[in-house]
């Protein structure tokens, strides 16, 4: 016959509250990193997005259409992306079970 075992090795002892409280920490550790680097990569697009931004400035007030509208379009996709970018990061922040403290 198969005996149940010990009322003791049924409880949550000490050990495994703190290996769940381990896990839990690593996992927000590790959403709060992957969140970092969303956040790194939006800002050096907005970087690229703002020279490549006054550069068009600059070929539009020296009347060069052609460069003003290439770096032009250029910079806003970049700012779109960067954009995007913090839009990711942001959601990672959101997800269950992470907590900002």
């Amino acid at each position: 016959m198969i005996r149940k075992p010990p009322s003791a090795l049924l409880e949550e002892g000490g050990l495994v509250r703190t290996l769940d409280r381990a896990r839990s920490v690593a996992d927000r550790g590790r959403t709060a990193a992957r969140a970092g680097s969303f956040y790194l990569r939006g800002l050096f697009c907005w970087g690229f997005a703002l020279l490549w931004g006054f550069a068009a400035l600059g070929a539009g007030l020296c009347g060069d259409v052609g460069s003003f509208l290439g770096i032009g379009l250029m910079a806003a996709a970049v700012a779109w992306m960067g954009r995007r970018m913090f839009a990711k990061a942001q959601g990672l922040g959101r997800s269950p079970g992470f907590v900002m403290r």
